[in-house]
């Protein structure tokens, strides 16, 4: 029996809105390379979207929840540095250039290692993706019946992935794009706001929850440290979850890319963005851990639910069923390519195969893993151990080939084969024998020892001519060469502003309006300020109005007085205009936060300071003096505020954020249209230049022509002269006679 409520019809309007935007993108007719990358023409912040949609699933928002409450704080640094391994991956990709045209990375150990490697990575593949949608399902089967009032819990699972099943199976890479940023904005909204509501909960200042963590050993930073059994544990799965980052579903999104410039700014963005978020997932698992510390990993969700207000569980549903969807659809994609190309190709070994019979076993190989993965769903329901599954499957076996061959080693299919057999037999004897003694996970040792077999079997087995490590490819050259350019570019202009300091200064004096409204706005705070602060604190105010009537000042009347114009270098208005941004303004919001009375104006006016600092000085001392001032604000604010009082102003620090974001985004895009205009106008001046050197050049030609004629016909000419000299003389001597006769 469902019952009919507000959160039913929530989740109802996400799966309707979901399968909407799927067919949308989606095309009956398309080819394979459509259905598999799509045009290599997405945006960046899409294919960002879609990165950060299939790494959070739903079953890593539930495990890495269970783990922050139950481990503490060995899986907070580890989920977090996890993160960087989305950074590894777009470094890799930079060396990926010769690739970039392939489906798949079962495509890409072909192209290297041969047919057979092809097919073991693509089976590999084909399993860790099953397991990932194994764990979606799995949370769908758990937390949305706890979500809503449904007596049958797999009602919902079977809805979403018969779904998801379906645009992935008649859509394209374009309709799980797409999709994928739908659900990313869904959930990106709602985990934030969950952490929120979770801190409302705990009805604590902060002052007093730092003390009650680091009452729990599992919380105190002088555990994290020793050398013991649980730091080589923890180290061992960190490494292997960073290994772990080179799944098929990932580096699809890095084929996707247009190149791979591109591919490694994506990866770069979705590392920042998954920091965040990870921040926000911990938060949620520590203000559980400190409204009940003592519950069991079965009764965190649970507790959960309970303590969130009724309207917000639809949005929970909606945001694990995003999550989940958003992942298991990526994955039953990629699994989709493995099968109806990498298997199929291998198994023809180079028979001509059409688009139409690939898609044709892309879309049942969909269809039944996603069936399959959501049976197996319904019997799973450690997703820890789902995670570990996943981990001896995937890493030992197909990450250090591909890797080497990334760095650019090129073996033969025995050597490859040799160091993926000796993977696997390296994890099963870890499993059977030394993790039941130690119980540590050894699927990065695994890896380890793949890569050294591949390097003793290409070393000391009889190798063809051309094998062995080949350079890197040009264009990663001339990204080396590039990056190695604007170091030492940026070194000199730090070189050249620090010998030439008073030229540098100079450049950031302010224009006259400027320094007026620089000037009013320091007056109008200051005498806000007198309102709210206490009386033996007055003289900071009248401080802060006389450098405002010194700048509005100069901007009036001293600019235009001659004895001030020349007596006042413009390197001295810079520097005074440089400290009373960079030190002033920050000093003054630390100094209301330190002595506060109001914290309504105190927030209000580091709002506006931000902004002003942001607009007024360059984008790149702008961002460092508003982070440090960030930094520093923290704690006087986490000591100085209740509670009750940081509720209340949670709207306007997210204003602030949003503020703040929007002034940087404006000022990087009219930097990039001013460096395009100026680039023009060089352009331009280039061209009048270049035409002016051509004019130059053709009567340079035409002179140099007329001495060479005249030193080749020079004594030829001179006679000719002479004759006609002779004659005009002649003529000239007898036109008497001529003149008798006549």
């Amino acid at each position: 029996m469902i019952y009919f409520d507000m959160s039913l019809c929530i989740v109802a309007v996400f799966l309707v809105f979901t399968l909407l935007v799927g067919i949308c993108f989606s095309r009956k007719k398309t080819s394979f390379r459509e259905y598999a990358v799509g045009n290599k023409q997405f945006a960046t912040a899409t294919l960002v979207f879609t990165v950060l949609a299939t790494v959070y699933g739903g079953g890593g928002l539930v495990r890495n929840v269970e783990c922050v409450h139950c481990i503490g704080l060995w899986w907070i640094v580890i989920m977090f540095l996890s993160s960087f391994g989305l950074w590894i991956v777009g470094r890799l990709a930079l060396r990926m250039e010769p690739f970039m045209q392939h489906f798949s990375i079962a495509e890409t150990i072909g192209n290297i290692y041969g047919r057979y490697p092809r097919m073991v990575t693509a089976l590999v593949g084909i399993c860790s993706t099953v397991l990932i949608i194994t764990m979606q399902i799995s949370v769908m089967s758990q937390a949305i019946g706890i979500c809503l009032k449904i007596t049958n819990p797999y009602i919902m699972p079977i809805v979403a992935t018969l779904l998801l099943i379906f645009y992935s199976t008649f859509g394209r890479i374009r309709a799980v794009t797409f999709t994928d940023v739908f659900q990313f904005i869904t959930f990106a909204i709602i985990i934030p706001l969950l952490a929120w509501l979770m801190f409302l909960k705990v009805d604590k200042p902060v002052s007093e929850i730092l003390p009650m963590l680091q009452g729990h050993a599992k919380f105190q930073f002088s555990n994290l440290f020793h050398f013991n059994f649980q730091l080589v544990d923890m180290l061992l799965l960190f490494l292997s979850l960073m290994a772990s980052s080179i799944l098929p579903q990932l580096m699809q999104r890095v084929y996707m890319s247009s190149g791979p410039m591109q591919a490694q700014e994506v990866f770069s963005y979705a590392t920042l963005f998954s920091m965040v978020i990870s921040t926000f997932i911990m938060l949620i698992g520590l203000f559980i851990f400190i409204g009940a510390p003592d519950l069991s990993k079965e009764e965190i969700w649970r507790y959960l639910m309970d303590h969130i207000p009724f309207f917000f569980k639809g949005f929970l549903a909606i945001s694990l069923l995003a999550m989940a969807m958003s992942t298991a659809d990526s994955s039953l994609n990629a699994c989709a390519i493995m099968v109806g190309h990498d298997m199929v190709k291998s198994l023809y070994n180079q028979k001509e195969i059409t688009d139409a019979f690939q898609l044709k076993i892309g879309r049942w190989a969909t269809l039944v893993v996603g069936l399959l993965a959501m049976m197996l769903g319904f019997y799973c329901n450690d997703l820890l151990q789902l995670l570990y599954w996943g981990l001896d499957i995937f890493v030992p076996t197909i990450t250090a080939p591909f890797i080497l061959a990334i760095f650019g080693f090129r073996g033969t299919s025995r050597t490859a084969l040799i160091g993926i057999a000796t993977g696997v037999f390296s994890i099963l004897g870890w499993k059977k024998w030394i993790e039941p003694c130690i119980g540590m996970d050894g699927s990065f040792l695994a890896m380890a020892v793949n890569g050294l077999a591949m390097m003793a079997a290409h070393y000391l087995l009889k190798q063809p001519n051309g094998l062995g490590w080949v350079e890197p490819d040009n264009e990663f050259k001339q990204m080396q060469q590039a990056h190695v350019r604007k170091c030492a570019e940026r070194k000199e202009t730090i070189k050249n502003a620090w010998a030439n300091r008073k030229f540098t200064l100079a450049k950031l004096r302010p224009s006259d309006s400027t320094l007026r409204l620089t000037g009013l706005y320091m007056i109008v705070t200051a005498i806000l300020g007198y309102w709210f602060i206490q009386p033996e604190l007055v003289y900071w105010g009248i401080c802060q109005g006389l450098l405002g009537a010194l700048f509005t000042s100069y901007g009036v009347f001293m600019r235009y007085n001659s004895f001030f114009n020349q007596n006042s270098p413009g390197w001295l208005i810079g520097l005074c205009w440089l400290v009373g941004c960079v030190f002033y303004l920050p000093l003054n919001l630390l100094w209301y936060w330190w002595h506060l009375v109001d914290p309504i104006f105190s927030a209000s006016l580091s709002l506006a300071h931000y902004a002003i600092i942001l607009w007024v000085l360059p984008l790149y001392l702008g961002i460092r003096v508003v982070a440090t001032a960030l930094l520093v604000a923290i704690y006087p604010i986490s000591v100085g505020l209740s509670f009750s009082v940081l509720s209340s102003l949670f709207p306007l620090f997210m204003v602030t954020l949003l503020v703040v974001a929007m002034i940087i985004c404006f000022k990087v895009k009219v930097g990039g249209y001013m460096a395009q205009n100026l680039y023009l106008k060089n352009q331009d001046k280039v061209r009048v230049s270049q035409k002016l050197k051509e004019s130059l050049y053709d009567l340079t030609m035409v002179r140099s022509a007329a001495l060479n004629l005249s030193k080749r016909y020079g004594s030829i000419l001179e006679q000719v002269i002479r004759k006609i000299e002779q004659s005009v003389s002649f003529l000239d001597g007898n036109m008497p006679l001529y003149k008798q006769d006549f």
